[in-house]
């Protein structure tokens, strides 16, 4: 390997936009659920799929955060840096969570003491200080719904260190292994215990860090591969990973529209529940290492400012946006629209969570963010990793 190659602080702008793709697709799921679910018809094509699966964004979410955040473990394991200081790498894990969300939970609080809302009882207020949600039967209903997706995120942080000692030669197979045999492990017990029970218990049961294990350790896998040809400059030529991102992208929407067709029998033990996060976490880091490695597709579908903007903001994104429709909601703000309100519902709601979203990264996340990580413009796009030379990517 080329020893000469060293990790610097940088930002993968295709992946950057590939998050806010995958903000974005949240936030068009749950406008579409609020505005009443229907066929999505355009032109003879139907395109419901991309509006019954937007939830599929959270499946991005953590693959891409499992490439970004192992990438400077990667680097060294393989000899290019060293290794990264664990109180400094959960600081950084506890300053990108929880000053926007402690703020949120604040606004809150403060709205449903005004009779905006509803007051949480005390063990409730506790569970969602902690994030202790969906875990035992002392465990609290999340304020914000969509912030149950926030301890399975935050116990990857916790475990991460410990299987990136795996990210080096050879060693990677024991990893992949014990992660699919692991994550099919736990499924397929866990169906048997809850199959009996209501389909919000069988989610609740289900969908933990261990039953979707795999799609995080694919992303690990995947930011091991970049690293290890970055440094070998071995990584894959223009053509080829454009090849690879295609092939990446066809195969998520395939799972995507697969998992449409079948969402009737999903929860009754489909195969797809055994394998869907999986297999699409498995494409999607196909297609992040294709895009580290320089697709000009990738960089053209998500580089451009608007989405690498909803990139840098895609957490407040991801925070904001349900309370914005619970709170319109409320207040009947689409009653008298005459016909399907999503036309009129998804631009305001999105025009509106992005100027929450700007005003959480502004004034709390990025202030928050510099604390652990130095002065950057935008410093939680920012990771360690090796930059392949240019000669490599043509």
């Amino acid at each position: 390997m080329n020893g000469q190659r060293r990790a610097i602080a940088s930002e993968l702008a295709a992946l950057t936009g590939l998050r806010g793709v995958a903000a974005l697709w949240v936030v068009l799921y749950h406008v579409w659920v609020d505005a009443g679910p229907r066929a999505m018809t355009f032109a003879g094509i139907d395109f419901t799929p991309a509006f019954s699966c937007g939830w599929a964004g959270v499946d991005i979410f953590f693959t891409l955060s499992a490439f970004l955040l192992s990438l400077p473990f990667a680097s060294s394991q393989l000899g290019a840096m060293a290794r990264p200081a664990l109180g400094t790498f959960w600081l950084r894990r506890v300053l990108r969570i929880f000053p926007a969300y402690y703020a949120q939970l604040a606004v809150l609080l403060a709205l449903a003491a005004v009779g905006v809302g509803t007051m949480p009882s005390l063990a409730s207020l506790a569970g969602n200080l902690v994030l202790w949600f969906n875990v035992g039967s002392i465990a609290a209903a999340p304020i914000n719904p969509v912030t149950y997706t926030l301890p399975i995120e935050f116990t990857f942080y916790l475990v991460l260190p410990l299987f990136a000692w795996l990210l080096r030669p050879r060693a990677w197979v024991l990893l992949l292994v014990f992660a699919v045999v692991e994550t099919q492990a736990y499924r397929h017990v866990m169906y048997a215990w809850v199959a009996h029970a209501d389909v919000p218990q069988r989610v609740l049961a289900l969908e933990q860090l261990p039953g979707r294990l795999d799609q995080f350790v694919f992303g690990m896998l995947a930011a091991y591969a970049y690293t290890r040809g970055a440094i070998a400059g071995t990584l894959p030529r223009a053509r080829v990973a454009d090849a690879l991102f295609v092939f990446g992208a066809a195969l998520v929407v395939a799972m995507v529209v697969a998992i449409h067709l079948r969402s009737v029998t999903y929860w009754d033990g489909d195969p797809l529940l055994f394998v869907w996060h999986g297999v699409v976490g498995a494409a999607v880091a196909l297609m992040l290492f294709a895009a580290a490695a320089g697709s000009p597709i990738a960089h053209a579908l998500f580089a451009g400012p608007v989405l690498r903007r909803a990139g840098v903001i895609s957490f407040g994104l991801y925070l904001w946006h349900f309370p914005l429709i619970g709170w319109l909601d409320a207040a009947h703000a689409f009653d008298r629209i005459d016909g399907y309100r999503l036309p009129w519902s998804l631009p305001l709601i999105l025009a509106l969570a992005w100027l929450l979203a700007e005003a959480s990264y502004r004034l709390v996340e990025r202030p928050a963010l510099r604390l652990g990580r130095g002065r950057g413009r935008d410093p939680g796009v920012q990771t360690e990793l090796v930059v392949a030379e240019p000669a490599v990517r043509r």
